[in-house]
Order: structure tokens, then C-alpha cells, then sequence
């Protein structure tokens, strides 16, 4: 069994429930353990309610997802995420609320795991800046460490870089990539942008009109060169399914 399995997902914000309205339709995929996994689409294809799905805090119409073997059936500390905005609580500093997660699950050693996890991503010597003083990358790596302080088998993110320019954006990308390689864990992430999905993952699928219309994998080495003719020739194909009307499915 594959780490993460999404089985004939289906997902509507309409209690008439008619295929036609279906956000997600028949959505089917697998994960393996440690990959680093990207959804891309246009807004409103249905990317933010897969992720929402994967966590657990909203429940399919039809269809289950297993991760590690387990019906995803309600939130988990499992499934740690990493929202657009991070989401940090203003009124705590930064080690407390990378520290949440673990106090809340008793953990005697929350600090500490805290301050191993503020050391990783970059931020050892912020530990008691408040989010309102930082800047959007360095509350975008907070994010990612009070995600990881509870150690979650799985890391979803939803469009973490979305919000911010496009110099720290880039800086970002390489940072996630350093994160992902140094936790090993296994990684779903929401973009838009397919150079972001190329630059980062294992594998792509590609989201339009709530339906999979391209799983492909990236056979390319890290780091990996923008310019080169292997990643334009995947930015092009991510680009031709994403705007082209035909259906392409590649297992």
C-alpha cells in the first residue's frame, strides 16, 4: 500500500449532490512514503478542498483516503499543515507557537523540540519576535515549524509561497526543498505555479474542473536548472494539459 491513497473521491458543496456539481470527482491517486507530491490548477478547480480533505477537516461525499494505512477520518496531529497566510497566533512569540503543538499533547519537551525546529528552519535568535515582526518568508518558516513540532506523518501545504514577492518566494523553494530532505517526510503541496511544481516535486497532478487530467512523475535531478531543456520540456507539458481543453490522464 502506497503511504497516501485517495480512492474515487468525491466532494460537493451542493446538497443536491448531482455529478454535475461535484467540486471533486472521482478523484484517484497514490503517494509513496517520502515524496514530495505538488497539485496544481486554476482557482477553484478543487486543489484547496482536496488539501482541506487530506487533513481531515472536511469528510468526502464518496470515496476514503488512507494515509499510513489509515482511514482519514477527522483531524490529526498526523497531518500537520501549512496555510497560505501561516496562520500563526499573534498573541504568542515565536518559540510558543511553534511549542502549541506539542504542549497541547503533553509533551514535557515542547521547547525543546521548539527550538530544534527554530534552529532548522532558519530563525535560531527570533524566539521571542512576535509574528506582527516578521517578515512573510521568516512567518512562512514559523508556519512550517509549528507544523512539523508535532511530527506529523504527513505535511500538506497550501500554497505556503502564494503570498509573498517573488525574490523570497525563490528562497523559499530551496528552503522547503532543504526542510523536506532533512525531515524525510512525506509532502502534498498546493500551488498554482508550474515552474514551483517542476522546481519541486516527485510528482505532478494536475487539477481541472474537479477532475485528474495529468499525473505525471519528474524524472529530473536536484537541484534543478530552470533553464534546461528537461525542465522547460515538463513546464510545457504541465502548461498544454492545464490550458488545453482535451483530457490527458499519464499514469
Amino acid at each position: 500500500m502506497a503511504f497516501v491513497e485517495v480512492n474515487s473521491l468525491f466532494k460537493s458543496y451542493d446538497d443536491s449532490g448531482f455529478q454535475g456539481k461535484y467540486v471533486l470527482n472521482d478523484i484517484n491517486f497514490k503517494v509513496e512514503e517520502n515524496e514530495f507530491f505538488c497539485v496544481i490548477g486554476h482557482s477553484g478547480c478543487g486543489k484547496s478542498t482536496l488539501l482541506n480533505l487530506l487533513a481531515g477537516f472536511i469528510k468526502p461525499d464518496k470515496g476514503e483516503i488512507y494515509v499510513n494505512g489509515k482511514l482519514v477520518k477527522k483531524p490529526s496531529s498526523q497531518q500537520g499543515v501549512v496555510f497560505q497566510d501561516h496562520a500563526l497566533f499573534p498573541w504568542y512569540n515565536v518559540i510558543e507557537n511553534v511549542a502549541f503543538g506539542p504542549k497541547i499533547a503533553g509533551k514535557k519537551d515542547a521547547y525543546d523540540i521548539a527550538l530544534r525546529l527554530i534552529k532548522m528552519v532558519g530563525l535560531e535568535g527570533y524566539e521571542k519576535k512576535f509574528p506582527n515582526s516578521l517578515s512573510g518568508g521568516m512567518a512562512q518558516r514559523v508556519g512550517i515549524a509549528r507544523a512539523l513540532a508535532s511530527n506529523p506523518e504527513l505535511l500538506l501545504m497550501d500554497e505556503p509561497l502564494g503570498a509573498l514577492d517573488a525574490m523570497t518566494r525563490e528562497k523559499m523553494r530551496m528552503e522547503i526543498l532543504k526542510i523536506w530532505k532533512q525531515t524525510k517526510k512525506t509532502v502534498v503541496f498546493i500551488t498554482h505555479s508550474i515552474a514551483e511544481a517542476v522546481y519541486l516535486a516527485d510528482r505532478v497532478i494536475v487539477l481541472k474542473d474537479g477532475k485528474i487530467f495529468l499525473n505525471q512523475k519528474i524524472e529530473m535531478e536536484r537541484p534543478r536548472q530552470i533553464h534546461s531543456d528537461q525542465f522547460l520540456k515538463y513546464t510545457k507539458m504541465l502548461e498544454k494539459v492545464l490550458f488545453d481543453s482535451e483530457k490527458l490522464i499519464v499514469e
